[in-house]
């Protein structure tokens, strides 16, 4: 049984929203690529945008939103960690903490400090802290007002790996402590696998369908017709400290964090890819991972220019802004050389029972 369902559609200049969202009290990853809709359907759910058309948002049965009746955000219980975290920056730890506790008992924000390990911070401002201890405040502030439920917009995209992580693990123990449902948005492949018990990909304003993480690998098919990234199958190695990732058809070099080795799929999102240009040398972000293929299909939607790449015996799926690589003029047929940085490419095993847990 459903303890979240949403229906809404919303439009916001030429981009249109459709959702139709059932999920529930666990942990609910959206999954897609920058400017899918992503974190508008967190406004969306927490009243923070209104849709332009009616819809239907019930939330533990309680009617959040019906034709007719639309609850504001302060009454819904629904709290929000924001990307760049909104932490007010003239208030201590223990008075941002404290600002979203309604009910005047102190003892919440105590509590949560404690639990977060900030009480030795209370005083600090948010400019003195480290990135995790921000992040720590934001989820403090946003567990103390007892939620009914907890959104959470890549809360943990500007931080490193292993940082990111240790925050993963955290927040997972905290659901599983407090028991709030959560929606976590991302577009890094690391955390869809490490924290989504449910997992939606959303594409060019709809929920494209629900991604079974079992069958994550691309030899299924299924991965494909959702639309949107690139998932490929070989060996982790490490030779004299390098890492790097080897597949039918060529390597890539990796970070230099990756200690695993073995067997593996990589996900490489669609929009993290360039296309190289054969007079101008290769930026050294990219550590030479280029690959040649011939551009099968290409076609405009909006402002984004799709290609889909042929490499080898797969299809690589690869996005950019249609007023970019004009002057290359890569049209169907057309040989293409991409590249890829290190940092673009996550890395999953095929035991994922302990993914994301070192």
């Amino acid at each position: 049984m459903s303890w979240l369902k949403a229906s809404f559609k919303h439009e916001e200049g030429d981009f249109s929203l459709s959702l139709a969202l059932s999920t529930g009290r666990d942990i609910s990853v959206l999954f897609g690529p920058s400017g899918a809709g992503k974190s508008m359907t967190l406004k969306l759910l927490c009243g923070l945008k209104r849709p332009s058309s009616e819809g239907i948002f019930t939330m533990g049965g309680r009617v959040i939103q019906e034709p007719g009746r639309w609850v504001k955000p302060r009454d819904r219980s629904i709290a929000m960690v924001f990307q760049d975290l909104a932490l007010f920056p003239h208030m201590t730890v223990e008075e941002n903490v404290s600002f979203a506790i309604s009910d005047g008992d102190s003892s919440k924000c105590s509590r949560w400090l404690n639990r977060m390990g900030l009480e030795s911070k209370a005083k600090e401002m948010p400019h003195n802290l480290s990135g995790g201890q921000r992040q720590r405040v934001a989820l403090a502030r946003a567990l103390a007002s007892s939620p009914e439920l907890l959104l959470l917009d890549e809360p943990f995209s500007a931080l490193d790996t292993p940082l990111r992580r240790s925050l993963r693990r955290e927040l997972k123990e905290l659901h599983r402590e407090t028991g709030i449902p959560m929606i976590y948005v991302t577009h890094q492949m690391e955390d869809v696998c490490a924290m989504g018990d449910r997992v939606f990909l959303i594409n060019n304003g709809k929920l494209s369908g629900e991604v079974d993480l079992k069958k994550l690998t691309s030899s299924d098919s299924s991965w494909h017709h959702l639309g949107w990234g690139n998932m490929v199958d070989g060996d982790l190695i490490k030779d004299g400290g390098v890492a790097s990732f080897s597949w039918r058809w060529g390597r890539f070099y990796l970070p230099p964090s990756i200690h695993e080795e073995g067997p593996v799929s990589v996900f490489i999102p669609s929009d993290r890819i360039s296309i190289v240009y054969p007079s101008i040398p290769l930026d050294p972000a990219f550590s030479g991972n280029k690959v040649n293929g011939r551009v099968v299909e290409r076609y405009i939607m909006g402002r984004m220019c799709h290609m889909q790449v042929e490499i080898g015996e797969q299809l690589w799926q690869v996005e950019f802004p249609s007023t970019s690589y004009e002057s290359l003029d890569k049209e169907e047929g057309s040989d293409i050389t991409i590249a890829v940085r290190p940092v673009d490419i996550s890395i999953i095993p095929k035991d994922r029972r302990n993914f994301g847990e070192d």
